[in-house]
């Protein structure tokens, strides 16, 4: 994570009541990178805890929210925190095999 930049916040990311728990910029680009949100976290609505992830680009100097990548639902906000903690150090291969409910095989 990459506590060193801004980040343009649109409105509706905040009306919607999200919240961002990770912040990932890529090693290979220092342009881009992805949010990760937490969604309905509080129990407020009657949806389940909700992760989004959300990719940014560098736009003058400052990141900007440019699409909703993805998002999983869990039955608890512990799964979903601990998805969101992992999701960082997961390689592409471990990423497959969480999103498909399988344990990751090759995790750090």
């Amino acid at each position: 994570m990459n506590s060193q930049f801004q980040l343009n916040v649109p409105e509706w990311f905040v009306l919607d009541e999200l919240h961002i728990l990770e912040t990932i910029i890529s090693p290979v680009s220092n342009d881009m990178g992805i949010i990760v949100a937490s969604e309905n976290f509080d129990a407020t609505k009657r949806c389940h805890p909700t992760v989004r992830l959300y990719m940014i680009h560098l736009v003058d100097d400052q990141f900007e929210l440019t699409k909703e990548l993805d998002a999983f639902q869990f039955q608890s906000v512990a799964e979903a925190k601990q998805f969101a903690a992992k999701l960082p150090n997961l390689n592409a291969m471990d990423f497959i095999m969480m999103i498909n409910k399988e344990e990751p095989a090759f995790s750090i």
